[in-house]
């Protein structure tokens, strides 16, 4: 997967599931892939893979009460 096609699965979520810890399993998998410096700059610092992150610990935190 691509950054543009993990950008828009990202874009178009809208449920609040188990998914958003495969989309950060495929952006971690992208990054250690060696990508250009303007694509990893889409995700760190502070870029979809922080919101990503946000996501799965809200989804934890749910879990958890």
């Amino acid at each position: 997967m691509n950054a543009k096609e993990i950008i828009e699965r990202i874009k178009n979520k809208k449920d609040l599931d188990n998914e958003w810890f495969d989309i950060r399993d495929e952006i971690l998998d992208f990054l250690s892939k060696n990508p250009s410096e303007e694509e990893k700059n889409l995700f760190v610092p502070l870029g979809y893979l922080e919101m990503v992150n946000m996501m799965c610990d809200g989804i934890k935190e749910i879990k958890n009460k």
